[in-house]
């Protein structure tokens, strides 16, 4: 089986002691790529710093995260500019209104221009978005103008009439290992229904560990944990929704099937 996870910090501090131990037990377990994203300068540095050392297996997502955007400088717009060739996509960028740790003008306002960046540059883009279910209303109005983009909905955990609605963007839904948490329920009504030609997966580590390994560090390795909840809630066998979710990774990034870009 080979797995992609599509969402992780391994940028961030958690890892700095044993990151090399961290993506050996991923290979075992067959992940083959990591997306690290970043969710500001400094974590984007790092994991480009990363990529360069783990060639063949990490990938960056660069971009400034909507709990960031107050901090954020004309200056890194400019390292963004620079850097954003070396990314598969901008992100993760977005709007969260459950914690609001930036205020909602300035998510809006950073949000705004680091879509219409990703459109000059015909990159797709990795989105963060959080709130209650009005929220999803402001949130996609504030997307249909750029319906021309290629979305990855980040760490899903709504239901199944908001899936419905990302899934009229051109967009991939990417399951966290809370589809494993007991009270996940309007989210595994979500994942039987969605496509599994729309899905991928991610551990969002250090965050979010699934539901055998709650209360630890998550990583890579935990992603099969998620793959094999959906795999039990789609009646298939987990090898195909490894397969699967690893080729629309592949396809919608125009990564060969050697993991090489296009």
């Amino acid at each position: 089986m080979r797995f992609v996870d599509s969402h992780a910090h391994l940028n961030m501090e958690n890892y700095k002691k044993d990151l090399e131990e961290v993506i050996a037990r991923a290979k075992e377990k067959g992940i083959v790529k990591v997306l690290v994203v970043g969710i500001d300068r400094k974590t984007g540095e790092k994991a480009l710093v990363l990529k360069e050392k783990f060639k063949d297996f990490i990938e960056v997502a660069l971009g400034f995260h909507p709990h960031e955007v107050k901090n954020i400088k004309e200056a890194d717009y400019s390292w963004l500019k620079e850097s954003i060739e070396k990314a598969l996509a901008v992100g993760e960028i977005g709007l969260d209104f459950y914690k609001e740790y930036s205020p909602r003008e300035l998510q809006f306002e950073h949000f705004e221009r680091l879509l219409s960046l990703a459109r000059e540059i015909k990159k797709s883009v990795v989105l963060h978005l959080r709130g209650n279910a009005e929220f999803w209303d402001v949130a996609l109005s504030f997307l249909k103008p750029y319906q021309d983009l290629k979305m990855v909905f980040h760490c899903f955990t709504a239901d199944w009439g908001i899936a419905k609605r990302l899934l009229e963007f051109e967009s991939l839904i990417s399951i966290p290992g809370v589809v494993t948490y007991p009270k996940a329920n309007d989210l595994r009504e979500a994942v039987k229904n969605i496509p599994l030609d729309r899905l991928i997966l991610e551990t969002d580590c250090p965050f979010l560990p699934p539901q055998p390994v709650r209360g630890k560090r998550n990583e890579p390795a935990y992603l099969v944990y998620t793959a094999e909840a959906i795999a039990e809630l789609k009646g298939l066998p987990v090898e195909e929704v490894a397969e699967q979710t690893t080729k629309n990774f592949f396809r919608f990034f125009e990564i060969n099937e050697g993991g090489i870009r296009e």
